[in-house]
């Protein structure tokens, strides 16, 4: 079973806390001092002992003996509950509270504040995160199973649509017996002495037994000749595999005749003037074979492997000749990204490489997919419109075929790559930045069960999920808009430090997990998405999608590119992130209620981050009564592996300070920095 819960796999987001974290969070920030402990453990989820389950999952590890059950109860996130439990844990004067999550990022807080009944109130300066937060909260707490139906019907159309659109842009010339599935790439340069075209990548592996690729040069007439080029073998040995032919940044020729090095400014020389080229490496495919049953019948079965290219795999002329016969209508009816990759912390990587438009991030035939998906979005939606279909439900299920494309962009771009040990495609956010990859994958969108039919089909997975979480299963029409849950929901797109349609003293919590300083860059990553989502969903919810841009300059993190050039600008980037938060929490003061309770989630060990969120906190006029460290993060993950980013969450309890008392019982950032190490 898969480990997430349905609002991570409808959509990248990158921060978002666990679903049971926060909806301990929320829940303590609520209960009284008085509260039945097991009773509060019971309503996380938490039905059995997790020390003990975690215990045997560590002694599986080491004995190599499989534990099918562990933990004895089903995933925490999955449970929910009751009205009658929450009347006995909370009591019915506070089933009415409202919680405000100022910073709501992907949702999870709002989430689970609806889930145990109380009215969420979610902000987020980031347009993305409020889409988001749209799909996995408000349309399916009001719509219910009536938007499941209205989106399978939308998704259905919109297949057979994009299959006969992109009929034959991806040739499979051994069907039915054999079908491409993935295509691995190389970026390639100019050998700048000998002329060859120079494949780049670290390493040849294509599967952890073994198979790979070996380059067979071909000289032509020696160094000079513009023709000297690779071709590629499949090989089923490692020590058989070439060499790779980039490392730290540099590369070597690997025409034996040369063999030079090439330094790693001539290959970004040549890639900023748009001379980088790319060049297909192999094929991952699946055959039909023949395969034995338990019983000796024969079967067919698909069985993966891999092939060298051949010319007939390569349409590339094809795909630029249909690119540039549609670009015309396509910038006239603002159709695919025009946008210009701005300057930034994450975005300069990018940017070194050449890749200066946001289109640029995908391959010509990546680019006509996704170009052809936003014509046919938009057709359908045009047709609805004029037809008079388009009412609130209908509208709500185009945002989900909006975020199923954004999966597809995700997963079919020049950034994301062949993960050699799964044996499939990684994605563009396996970490959080545009890290250039020097071979990338392709999918082939049109396969049955993957590509569009695979983005299409895990989005629907996701939104029944997302209705039985917040919606208890409802089937009701459009007129039934009262969940079981009694709690409302209610979403701001705007800066946290300004939320005037909030009243003073209103809200009874305020749980959030702010940005960490300089760890994420919301607004520079959501932009890879912003620039599409504004041509999709943005026709339905174009209140969302008014800016060229995410929004940067408004956003609280410290981002040294905002001071490029500037003397000291890590400390000024630092100052400016205080400052920011410091507003944030300020208002956050203003609509809390005088004996109310802040919870604020941090994940970060470098202290002088948290020497900013301390100060910005005692600033604004709060306390720090207590800290719980809980631990919420996969050491493994590739975002915070080696990086500042901690294990665990200090969630740091706050109340209002009364100004005349001057208290300041605050821990030193020191030892919350040295907890969440």
């Amino acid at each position: 079973m898969t480990p997430f819960p349905a609002p991570n796999r409808l959509h990248v987001w990158w921060a978002r806390r666990p679903l049971v974290a926060s909806r301990a969070a929320v829940l303590a920030s609520i209960l009284s001092d008085s509260a039945d402990r097991d009773a509060f453990r019971y309503a996380l989820g938490i039905h059995g002992d997790p020390i003990k389950g975690a215990a045997l999952i560590d002694r599986a590890k080491r004995n190599g003996v499989r534990v099918d059950d562990p933990y004895g109860y089903e995933r925490a996130f999955k449970f929910a509950p009751s009205e009658d439990d929450m009347l006995t844990l909370v009591g019915k004067e506070r089933s009415g509270m409202v919680v405000l999550d100022a910073t709501a990022g992907g949702g999870a807080i709002p989430l689970e504040a609806i889930r145990l009944g109380f009215s969420a109130i979610g902000n987020d300066l980031n347009p993305v995160a409020v889409l988001l937060q749209k799909a996995s909260i408000e349309y399916p707490k009001i719509y219910g199973h009536k938007l499941v139906e209205e989106f399978e019907n939308l998704s259905a159309h919109f297949r057979r649509e994009i299959g006969e659109k992109l009929d034959g842009y991806i040739p499979q010339p051994n069907a039915p017996d054999e079908i491409a599935t993935s295509f691995v790439w190389a970026r390639t340069i100019a050998c700048p002495y000998c002329a060859g075209k120079v494949p780049l990548s670290p390493n040849w592996r294509l599967a952890p037994d073994g198979t790979g690729v070996r380059l067979n040069p071909f000289h032509g007439s020696g160094p000079g000749d513009h023709s000297r080029r690779c071709s590629f073998e499949i090989v089923t040995l490692l020590g058989h595999q070439s060499e790779g032919t980039v490392a730290g940044g540099d590369a070597v020729c690997p025409f034996q005749d040369c063999g030079r090095p090439i330094s790693a400014n001539e290959i970004k020389r040549q890639a900023q003037a748009g001379d980088m080229g790319d060049q297909l490496v192999a094929v991952v495919v699946k055959r039909h074979t023949l395969a034995k049953t338990k019983t000796g019948k024969n079967k067919v079965k698909w069985v993966r492997g891999f092939r060298a290219p051949r010319l007939e795999d390569d349409n590339s002329a094809a795909i630029l000749e249909k690119i540039n016969e549609k670009l015309p209508e396509w910038n006239a009816g603002d159709i695919v990204p025009s946008e210009s990759i701005p300057v930034g912390s994450k975005t300069d990587e990018a940017l070194r490489f050449g890749t200066k438009m946001w289109r640029d991030m995908f391959a010509p035939r990546q680019l006509l997919a996704h170009g052809q998906s936003v014509q046919v979005f938009r057709e359908m939606v045009e047709a609805d419109r004029q037809s008079g279909k388009l009412n609130p439900v209908r509208i709500s299920a185009y945002v989900y075929l909006s975020l199923a494309l954004d999966k597809l962009l995700n997963w079919n771009a020049r950034l994301s790559s062949w993960n050699v040990n799964a044996l499939t495609l990684r994605s563009v956010f396996d970490r959080h930045d545009f890290a250039f990859k020097w071979s990338y994958a392709e999918m082939a969108l049109l396969i049955d069960d993957m590509g569009f039919d695979w983005a299409l089909n895990s989005t629907n997975k996701a939104l029944k999920e997302l209705v039985e979480m917040v919606a208890d299963g409802r089937k009701g029409d459009l007129l039934d808009a009262v969940s079981k849950n009694v709690g409302t929901i209610t979403l701001l797109n705007g800066s946290a430090a300004s939320m005037p349609s909030i009243a003073d003293k209103s809200v009874d919590a305020v749980v959030m997990d702010p940005p960490y300083g300089a760890n994420v860059m919301y607004a520079e990553l959501s932009d890879f998405f912003y620039v599409w989502l504004k041509r999709t969903a943005g026709i339905v919810v174009p209140e969302l999608f008014t800016r060229r841009l995410a929004d940067k300059e408004g956003e609280a993190v410290a981002n040294v590119a905002h001071f490029k050039g500037e003397k000291g600008s890590a400390r000024l980037a630092e100052k400016d992130y205080r400052h920011k938060m410091e507003g944030i929490f300020a208002e956050c003061r203003r609509v809390l209620k005088d004996d109310g309770i802040m919870t604020v989630m941090f994940t970060h060990k470098d202290t002088g981050a948290w020497d900013a969120l301390a100060m910005s906190l005692m600033d604004a006029g709060f306390v720090i009564t207590a800290s719980w460290p809980v631990n919420t993060e996969a050491s493994g993950s590739l975002h915070i592996k080696d990086k500042a980013a901690a294990n665990s969450t200090i969630f740091l309890v706050c109340r209002p300070r009364e100004e005349a008392s001057g208290e300041t019982m605050c821990p030193s950032s020191e030892h919350l920095a040295q907890v969440a190490a």
